[in-house]
């Protein structure tokens, strides 16, 4: 028994073939539009930070970091910090703020009622923090 060799239309391979080229190059050339959003990027840090200060510190300092938190009507003494001041920063350097966050109000002669924060963020974590905080002056001029 031999081999029977099928009849092959040259043509009709030749049609599949350049089917299957063509289809490859238009969809490989082909961009995919997407949206162009109106809103600049912004880092994933800055995004981190305003999540962990919503969730973590806004309770007491307010959303906009004016101290006027949930909290705040409750009398707290003293005052949570106001972040919204360039005052408050001109006194007070990253590592400041870091200990601050990280160790609690007290280790920097604040309130007390600041919790140490370092047991429950990681050192990255803090680190957003602190960039965050030092944003809200120029977010609410």
């Amino acid at each position: 028994m031999g081999l029977r060799h099928k009849n092959i239309n040259s043509n009709a391979v030749y049609k599949t073939v350049a089917a299957i080229v063509i289809g490859l190059i238009c969809g490989c050339t082909t961009e995919q539009k997407r949206p162009v959003s109106a809103e600049p990027k912004v880092a994933y840090s800055s995004k981190e930070g305003k999540r962990l200060y919503t969730h973590y510190c806004s309770i007491c300092h307010g959303e906009k970091g004016d101290g006027a938190g949930r909290y705040y009507g409750f009398g707290l003494e003293p005052k949570p910090a106001n972040f919204t001041l360039e005052k408050f920063f001109e006194e007070r350097d990253n590592e400041r703020l870091y200990k601050a966050i990280n160790e609690g109000g007290v280790s920097v002669g604040g309130s007390n009622l600041c919790p140490p924060w370092g047991r429950t963020l990681h050192k990255e974590e803090v680190e957003f923090l602190v960039d965050y905080i030092r944003t809200l002056p120029d977010m609410n001029h």
